[in-house]
């Protein structure tokens, strides 16, 4: 062919990922041992739930679960932009077996999970990859929230499957899963991005509009709905400030969600996060690191680039006091499969500084490490009482609540804010007879006698701004019922629960 008629020569990619990826980098092989300890922790996990009375927390855990619950009978739940579309959706089936319905499909959201972060282990070609299984489970909030009704793992795993499908270049795939994060947590409108970034720049065009596959999908139900296209960010449930939580405003450290990580996953996994970290960071600077790391260009921007958008944002939001902010690190569980592969990059960097015959014994002495951590007794580790046993506040309102089903006559209206008192009380949280104590505000609100009111120290007093004085100063309403009780058993002056019943006269 003449030189004249020769085909144009692509335009050269960035000079950083230039020599990334060699041809014959080929993922490590699957190891049938590394499954076979997924299948124990999923056992180990499901035991656990059918076991444990802990919610991991009491106020979103709940409300979540209730959103799912009373899907089928309140089908606006469905298209609910707090609770998450796509968790509902997800969830509505399990929750008519009750919360640990939920749980069994958490334990498997979390299996699923850790097994794609072990398949992007072996894809990055990362020493002993099945620590990548073990770094999930060990992780004490991430544990934890199997038994939850909350969305950090859907979204975990949401995330870490756009990610791997990356790796193993069907990033079209990945596009087409990703688009679905922003229905599980509001942060996937920023991961989008990210994803986007990465397409544009390893020229896989055609892979873009995938991304906007699930805004397009419940879109057109918001037309059906709301008529609104657009209702995700139209109806966002977390407006620019929150005067309820005013509270959280003040001394806020950037530091915090970079501190919190150890809350997350432990100390020791903290630490070789942290080596990872910075033996990526020294090794991008490094050609010959460069041209011997396959599928750099996907690791440096979904996994290092995704981790810093995430927590950069959350950070951003704690200290300007936006999004309704109150710090709660529980987020970055949300994270914790990549967070698992900056884990082992730390376990690679120690790997090379051991001579080849002692790196058996460095892996043994790794593993054990990370294991023990969750049982070391530490403040951020696992706590039997404090974390599978019934929360405090649980037991005080089910002590409230036979107290209530005791009674002679039962009320015509139960007033309360506290979201496991639907449960406990056996009432329809999204009933259109419910009323809230913002509503006592309303001096002409027509309060029925004999009506009960189930006030307590936190969601009346944060959520519903209604504080004790309010009703005991009223000769409206009388003292009935009340119970206090510490959270903590060893700490009985500290952090009380409180709940005291008023009924209207």
């Amino acid at each position: 062919m003449p030189a004249s008629s020769a085909a144009p020569a692509a335009p050269a990619a960035p000079a950083v990922f230039a020599a990334t990826a060699p041809p014959a980098a080929a993922p490590l092989p699957a190891d049938r041992r590394a499954y076979a300890l997924l299948l124990a922790l999923l056992l180990l996990s499901l035991l656990t739930a059918a076991l444990t009375r802990g919610t991991f927390d009491s106020g979103d855990s709940i409300y979540h679960f209730q959103f799912a619950q009373y899907a089928f009978k309140h089908p606006h739940n469905l298209m609910e932009s707090w609770s998450k579309p796509l968790v509902v959706a997800l969830m509505a089936g399990p929750a008519q077996l009750g919360l640990r319905g939920v749980m069994v499909l958490q334990c498997l959201l979390v299996a699923a999970a850790a097994a794609l972060a072990y398949r992007a282990a072996r894809e990055l070609r990362l020493p002993w990859p099945w620590l990548a299984i073990a770094a999930c489970y060990a992780a004490p909030d991430y544990f934890l929230m199997q038994f939850s009704g909350l969305t950090e793992p859907l979204f975990s795993l949401l995330l870490v499957a756009g990610v791997t499908l990356a790796l193993v270049r069907r990033p079209a795939l990945g596009a087409a899963v990703l688009s679905w994060l922003p229905m599980a947590r509001s942060e996937g409108f920023l991961l989008l991005g990210v994803y986007g970034l990465y397409l544009l720049l390893s020229r896989q065009w055609r892979a873009l509009p995938w991304l906007g596959l699930g805004f397009g999908f419940y879109g057109l139900l918001g037309l059906a709905v709301y008529h609104d296209f657009f209702w995700l960010l139209t109806q966002n449930a977390y407006p620019l400030y929150n005067l309820n939580y005013a509270f959280a405003r003040g001394n806020n450290h950037a530091s915090h969600f970079l501190l919190g990580l150890a809350d997350t996953f432990g100390w020791v996994q903290f630490g070789l996060f942290w080596l990872g970290a910075l033996a990526v960071a020294a090794g991008l600077a490094r050609p010959v690191w460069r041209h011997r790391q396959p599928r750099l260009l996907a690791e440096t921007v979904l996994v290092y680039g995704s981790i810093v958008v995430f927590i950069g944002a959350h950070t951003i939001f704690w200290v300007y006091g936006i999004f309704g902010s109150i710090g709660l690190v529980r987020v970055l569980c949300s994270l914790m499969p990549l967070l698992s592969l900056v884990v082992l990059r730390g376990v690679q960097l120690l790997a090379d500084l051991v001579p080849a015959p002692r790196r058996r014994l460095l892996r043994l002495g790794l593993l054990a490490a990370i294991v023990w951590f969750p049982f070391s007794g530490s403040r951020v580790g696992l706590r039997w009482q404090r974390d599978f046993g019934q929360a405090a506040d649980q037991q005080v309102l089910d002590a409230a609540a036979r107290w209530v089903r005791q009674q002679p006559r039962q009320p015509p209206l139960v007033v309360y804010s506290h979201p496991y008192a639907a449960t406990a009380l056996g009432l329809d949280p999204f009933a259109a007879n419910r009323v809230r104590f913002v509503s006592l505000l309303d001096s002409n609100w027509p309060l029925p006698a004999g009506a009960l009111l189930v006030w307590d120290e936190w969601y009346a007093t944060v959520e519903d701004r209604t504080p004790f004085e309010l009703l005991a100063q009223n000769p409206a309403y009388r003292i009935r019922w009340q119970q206090t009780q510490p959270r903590n058993p060893r700490k009985p002056t500290e952090d009380l629960v409180r709940v005291v019943i008023f009924e209207k006269q």
